[in-house]
């Protein structure tokens, strides 16, 4: 068994995607073009040039982490490599969407660009962000966050389960910096804020949950050609239905990639692909599945020993 994986938002960085661009002018180049026209701007120009900030913003990250993941499996694709299994970290879900052809990729960036803005709605609203936490169980810093509620009265909750000592936290501005100095001075462990704008995966997106099931209820969704992991249950997608509920609820829900990563071990996956930008999602395999052989595609290099190798 095979996996193709795909990184979420914060793996975003200036230059991405550009390698493909470079090495498949006629394969990605009209890719680019169109999406540029369905988003009525130039994300291929804020991907290749950036700057940094603008990049940051949940309305373009979003976008321009999908379409690169996306470009990095259709230059897959054109090797002839196929996945068994498919899963996607947060932001992320919606390529291994595309990589099981649930929907088209034309599809699936206006969703992920509806995603941003109802996202970036809340962040305009609320006063709020992500720290990590490593070293710690989850138990324990779901104790901590439990203690910090009680303190503050204001919203803090684990966000993501990635690996058995690193938890993503995710709520209001003030209880999370107070979560952070709490690790940093009373544990062993490392607390520190991430730079991923707004509250992801909290009860404070709740307001905007249902706005994107009518959203998403606009489009039709076709049965998974591949193994289609939810990134918040682990389980395998069935239906549309579950798909449609799942992903308005993943807003609010955590990632539970340890979870995920089990999943894949129970499956008897051998290989794993990271398709898109960074080596977050490569690192959480080899840390948790020693035995599974990794591939990027964060750069040419990393991308063609993939090509080779799957």
């Amino acid at each position: 068994m095979r996996a193709f994986l795909f990184p979420g938002q914060g793996t975003q960085r200036v230059g991405m995607g550009t390698y493909l661009r470079e090495r498949y002018p006629q394969l990605i180049e009209p890719l680019w073009q169109e999406a540029d026209e369905i988003l009525g701007y130039s994300l291929t120009r804020l991907c290749e040039e950036g700057p940094a900030e603008e990049l940051r913003h949940m309305t373009v990250t979003q976008p321009a982490v999908f379409l690169c993941s996306y470009t990095a499996l259709v230059a897959a694709r054109a090797h002839g490599a196929e996945p068994d299994v498919v899963a996607g970290h947060s932001l992320g879900e919606y390529s291994a969407l595309a990589a099981a052809d649930v929907l088209t990729w034309q599809e699936v960036l206006q969703l992920v660009h509806r995603r941003g803005q109802l996202m970036a709605k809340v962040q305009n609203e609320v006063d709020g962000k992500m720290a990590a936490v490593i070293g710690l169980t989850v138990e324990q810093v779901e104790e901590i966050c439990e203690e910090v509620r009680a303190a503050t009265g204001e919203v803090v909750e684990v966000a993501n389960h990635n690996e058995p000592l690193q938890v993503v936290v995710s709520g209001q501005s003030a209880a999370i910096d107070l979560l952070v100095d709490h690790v940093t001075m009373l544990t062993p462990a490392r607390g520190s804020v991430l730079r991923i704008g707004g509250p992801a995966h909290s009860s404070l997106m709740e307001s905007v949950s249902g706005d994107f099931v009518e959203h998403l209820r606009r489009f039709r969704f076709s049965p998974p050609k591949a193994m289609l992991i939810s990134g918040s249950t682990a389980v395998r997608y069935e239906n549309e239905e579950e798909i449609v509920r799942q992903l308005g609820d993943q807003l609010v829900h955590q990632v539970r990639w340890v979870d995920v990563m089990a999943e894949l071990k129970r499956l008897g996956v051998s290989q794993t692909w990271e398709l898109g930008p960074g080596k977050v999602l490569s690192g959480f395999v080899q840390r948790s599945l020693p035995q599974v052989r990794t591939y990027r595609a964060n750069d040419l290099s990393s991308f063609e020993a993939g090509v080779a190798g799957w």
